[in-house]
């Protein structure tokens, strides 16, 4: 029996660990380390319609257990990844999520309607895309071209479509949307904003000054984000991510709400840490003879002296 088998959308996942979008680009180099297919799924990086040459160095600040960056979603394009990398990636026997990105509905219809012939389970809107004729602003700073956007994402699939968030001031007002315009789930959460200074100089040590923050210490926002989420929206399907670096946060994701959860900048730090957090999480599921949908969302059971 596979303690860790999930369902989503009626699909069995063998388990319910996927690769983050950004950290492993496509799986190329990772493939010859890992077995992708012991995967319960994988995201690709973003994709454009265009390609992104990303933004100037210095992009990437270690941080302890952690990255800053402003890599700038660089990629070769739409066109380049159904040449030279979907048929590759079709191959894969585990749950295949392509992500997406643009300024525009029309960016997003143009790409969906490209790719969704092949062999591809779900999409993933990223929504951070900074928009440099708007002075960097994203889709999230419009809600009314936001709404436009997932309508017509949704519109031109029958596949679900996720939608990534980051720790928003207004995020269940952002979801709603979301649900509202057909979304079929969502991701939480994307990086977090940051910053860091080279004290001999004064200056901020990213050429673009700020960047995402990732690792293990964005992980309780993480859990506050997904928790929030599942409270108001009960059945809506979560994929959560942040700060996951072993299998007890994994479960403390899934306790939150998170029916998949994602691994991304710990991959960078020990690619073969995922396979660590796929045995351990079983081996615990096993002691405390539960299986990995027993646990999700366990944190809102309304029972005073339960006892996992």
């Amino acid at each position: 029996m596979n303690l860790l088998e999930t369902n989503l959308f009626n699909k069995k996942i063998k388990n319910p660990f996927i690769i983050a979008s950004g950290p492993c680009g496509n799986f190329e180099e990772l493939s010859e380390i890992i077995d992708i297919n012991n995967l319960g799924g994988i995201t690709t990086k973003t994709i454009t319609k265009e390609p992104k040459i990303g933004n100037k160095a210095p992009r990437i600040v270690n941080l302890n257990d952690g990255l800053l960056n402003s890599i700038g979603l660089e990629n070769k394009g739409i066109d380049y990844f159904i040449e030279n990398e979907i048929k590759r990636i079709e191959n894969y026997n585990t749950l295949k999520i392509i992500s997406i990105g643009g300024y525009n509905e029309y960016d997003f219809e143009y790409m969906i309607e490209k790719i969704d012939d092949y062999d591809i389970d779900f999409y993933e809107l990223n929504l951070s895309c900074p928009n440099v004729n708007k002075g960097g602003a994203t889709l999230l700073n419009d809600k009314k071209l936001l709404s436009k956007v997932i309508e017509r994402s949704c519109n031109s699939t029958d596949k679900p479509v996720f939608l990534k968030f980051g720790y928003e001031s207004n995020l269940e007002e952002l979801v709603k949307i979301g649900v509202y315009n057909g979304a079929s789930g969502v991701t939480l959460i994307n990086t977090l904003k940051g910053m860091k200074i080279d004290i001999n100089t004064g200056k901020p040590i990213l050429k673009m000054k700020t960047g995402g923050v990732s690792g293990s210490f964005i992980k309780p926002m993480a859990v506050h984000c997904i928790y929030k989420i599942r409270e108001k929206f009960p059945y809506l399907p979560i994929i959560g991510m942040g700060g996951v670096f072993n299998h007890e946060d994994a479960i403390e994701l899934a306790m939150a709400g998170a029916n998949l959860i994602g691994v991304g900048t710990a991959m960078m730090m020990d690619p073969e840490i995922v396979n660590k957090i796929i045995k351990n999480t079983a081996f615990y599921l096993s002691s405390k003879n539960k299986n990995f949908e027993d646990i999700v969302s366990k944190s809102h059971e309304r029972t005073d002296n339960y006892v996992l």
